[in-house]
């Protein structure tokens, strides 16, 4: 029988699919869970990474129709995610675990903070996609590959809140239809964590045992969750995931400095 530290995983795993599902940020739930179960920081967050993988090729499935109409923008910006998110990773295991412990309480309410705004900036790229100044740019400019590098070497190092970053560059960028934007954000999470995956795999930087709890829990969440994504209010999910995050990250801070 699972004890109590694998029974939160495996409900922090569903929870996590849930959330996912209809607002994001699920990495905020499962990281925390692996900490409080007892593995150390770049431990919990690989086996975090690695284990919520399974709900992506998902969503990227969901958009397979609107991503053929975004095929100029493919290539260049899923190189820079590949290459960003096997660099990120890459870091992660190399540089000093102590590192990671001293920054993951900012990247948490980076992210968090990310979160919180997400309604404003959502509210910031419809305005600019109502604008009619200019027609939606056919294919990304070259600073626009930098910036996805850049924004897939932050997911592979910790992940959360790439999602609105890449919004927001694929708007800056001159994208303009909503549904193809989100359609290449998920391709472009994919192929970024699918590269920062294998070689967690790869350096056997897996808890296996508190992963398959998190993968347990999260196939019937994402399955909850896509079914009844019209019904769960998103509101009330975004500020349930703010008020952990921000929780998780102050008590980490109190540690850290008091």
């Amino acid at each position: 029988m699972p004890d109590s530290a694998e029974w939160i995983v495996l409900a922090a795993g569903f929870l996590a699919a849930v959330m996912n599902s209809v607002a994001g940020g699920g990495t905020m739930l499962t990281f925390p869970a692996l900490l409080a179960a007892g593995l150390p920081g770049v431990l919990a967050n690989t086996t975090s990474t690695v284990a919520l993988f399974i709900g992506m090729p998902g969503s990227v499935w969901a958009f397979r129709k609107k991503i053929a109409e975004v095929k100029y923008w493919m290539l260049p910006l899923g190189s820079a995610s590949l290459l960003g998110g096997l660099a990120g990773g890459w870091l992660l295991l190399r540089l000093p675990s102590s590192l990671f412990d001293a920054v993951v309480p900012w990247l948490l309410l980076f992210a968090t903070s990310l979160f919180v705004l997400n309604r404003p900036i959502q509210g910031w790229l419809a305005r600019r996609r109502g604008s009619r100044l200019a027609p939606e740019a056919s294919h990304p400019k070259s600073w626009g590959i930098v910036f996805q590098g850049i924004v897939a070497l932050y997911g592979g190092y910790f992940g959360a809140g790439i999602g609105i970053m890449m919004l927001a560059g694929l708007s800056l960028l001159g994208l303009r239809e909503i549904n193809r934007m989100n359609a290449l954000k998920s391709l472009l999470g994919l192929l970024c964590n699918a590269a920062s995956v294998v070689y967690f795999i790869a350096k056997g930087s897996v808890d296996w045992r508190l992963a398959g709890f998190l993968i347990a829990g999260s196939v019937p969440g994402y399955f909850l969750g896509s079914h009844f994504a019209q019904r769960i209010p998103a509101a009330a999910v975004r500020s349930i995931v703010a008020v952990i995050g921000l929780g998780i990250a102050s008590y980490l801070l109190w540690q850290r400095f008091l």
